[in-house]
């Protein structure tokens, strides 16, 4: 790794040599990831102080301060060109950009989560030994014998932590450690405010503005009131078949997203970019210009008539008004969660996209039999979830369910393999399926009740509806929500008239859906 030979002055004398023990390797890796790729910085919380060699010191105050100034990839003219000539000639007595290089070409970022907990691990225990927690002598863990330093060498920087946490609560003071909040109660005026305010509302996906008529675009007013917006720093997931229309269904959300001025990255391994492309426009042709004549096949077979290519052309021009900027495409070949999460890292920081999708993960039907508790889909969630979290975005995800449930009348969360693991990470878990026919016929056992609200002096009371029997639709349970009853609790899903040709889904009655199969 980095030549770092010297440590900076007093830290010998500081620190016995066996806590020092391997600190240049340690360093090294760190430092070298970050010369690789400097965002990474952004997902760390070191400083300065954090950096004990006089060399590791050295170059990541260097990197620091380009970061500062804005850059994001490191080469030698960015260096020479932005630093002072005492920097400079430090830098070069220390190897140049060959020194660099060097790092740059052996290390492999993908260990960067491996190099930093170290780090901090060996961070943490130098603050210990600084508050007197002597490292170095025997103490009894249980019936045996170990020395911490030892110990924790073996442990992750959190594992360390805990460990010490447990090892104080073991001593025992009477008081449980796992209060949260603490705090007498009253119903303050900033309490008041702040309920007045809708904190807790996300963002709304009920419309997408207004059509060339002057009226509303409807997208899923009654969902999104019962869920009371997206939340940011949240993970939410929609569940269907194969080709029940997870992808156009999460069309009609964005395009209200972006009413609410959202920027949204979308990241698939289903589809390509022109598919996505020809979504959007023939949405935008249907919803916004009420123009049905061209439809998404006929749009990918180029069948584009003079009349249908000026309403392309009207739709081209209100897009690049209003949204131009605001969305961008990444099409991956496979569920590869490493570079899904460089990608979202990078374009959150560089570009400050506020809301990302990820279409799709895929469930396989080995995974419903396996008996590992880590399976992709579990891990890969938690994954979005703590960069919903980090960067306090709204994370969409699509999930394909296995197709040996098909049949199943009423979904809930047992068709998601690990169901009770996935429905903790998750803020909002929506399910999709085909409905069949039997379903709108009012003298089959299958029949799904379907009803409209209707508001009655300052009431919603239920009225009987009757779908089109002719007409495609899609039903959509809420299987989890913060807010409001899920379709579990209240017996209710939504049916949606769905237009595939011009991919558009309209909410257009709930229903009372049956339970068990249909074959």
């Amino acid at each position: 790794m980095i030549n770092i030979s010297e440590f900076i002055t007093g830290v010998k004398e500081k620190y016995p040599a066996q806590l020092l023990k391997g600190r240049i390797e340690y360093e090294g890796n760190v430092i070298s990831c970050f010369f690789k790729d400097m965002l990474l910085l952004d997902d760390t919380t070191f400083e300065q102080k954090d950096f004990i060699t006089a060399d590791g010191l050295f170059y990541f105050s260097l990197l620091k301060n380009l970061r500062k100034k804005g850059f994001y990839s490191l080469d030698e003219i960015t260096i020479l060109s932005n630093m002072n000539e005492e920097v400079i000639e430090k830098f070069e007595d220390k190897g140049g950009w060959d020194t660099i290089q060097h790092q740059i070409d052996i290390i492999n970022t993908q260990n960067f989560d491996t190099y930093i907990d170290i780090l901090y691990r060996e961070n943490i225990m130098l603050n210990m030994y600084k508050d007197g927690f002597n490292l170095l002598q025997e103490i009894t863990v249980g019936d045996k014998k170990v020395i911490p330093l030892k110990l924790f060498r073996k442990m992750t920087a959190e594992e360390v932590t805990d460990w010490y946490e447990a090892r104080i609560s073991s001593y025992g003071t009477g008081y449980s450690s796992k209060i949260l909040e603490e705090e007498e109660i009253d119903f303050d005026d900033e309490f008041i405010e702040s309920c007045k305010d809708g904190e807790e509302n996300g963002v709304p996906f009920d419309i997408a503005g207004y059509d060339k008529n002057g009226e509303e675009m409807n997208c899923f007013p009654f969902l999104s009131r019962q869920i009371m917006g997206l939340l940011e720093g949240t993970l939410t997931m929609m569940g269907g078949f194969s080709s029940a229309g997870k992808s156009t269904w999460w069309i009609t959300i964005l395009m209200a997203l972006l009413h609410y001025d959202r920027k949204i990255l979308i990241i698939s391994n289903e589809e390509n970019i022109k598919k996505f492309k020809i979504k959007f426009m023939v949405w935008l042709l249907g919803k916004r210009n009420r123009y049905f004549k061209l439809t998404k096949k006929k749009m990918a077979s180029g069948d584009i008539n003079a009349e249908s290519r000026e309403q392309l052309t009207d739709v081209q021009k209100f897009w690049r008004e209003n949204y131009k900027g605001r969305v961008k495409f990444i099409s991956i070949n496979d569920a590869d969660m490493r570079v899904v999460k460089k990608k979202i890292r990078e374009n959150v920081l560089r570009y400050g996209y506020d809301t990302v999708l990820y279409d799709t993960f895929k469930i396989q039907e080995g995974d419903f039999s396996s008996a590992r508790q880590d399976l992709s889909l579990v891990r890969d969630s938690r994954e979005l979830d703590k960069l919903a979290k980090k960067y306090n975005l709204i994370m969409l995800a699509s999930v394909q369910l296995a197709e040996y449930m098909k049949g199943k009348l009423f979904l809930d969360a047992s068709c998601l393999s690990n169901a009770k693991q996935i429905k903790e990470i998750l803020e909002n878990l929506f399910l999709m399926r085909t409905v069949y026919a039997e379903e709108l016929d009012e003298k089959s056992k299958f029949y799904c009740r379907p009803f409209r609200l209707k508001k009655v002096n300052d009431k919603w009371i239920e009225e009987e509806y009757k779908p089109d029997p002719n007409a495609v639709w899609r039903m959509v349970f809420v299987e989890k929500t913060r807010n409001g009853n899920n379709s579990s609790d209240t017996g209710v899903a939504y049916l949606l008239k769905f237009s595939g040709d011009h991919c558009i889904f309209r909410e257009t009655c709930q229903c009372r859906p049956r339970h068990g199969e249909i074959k």
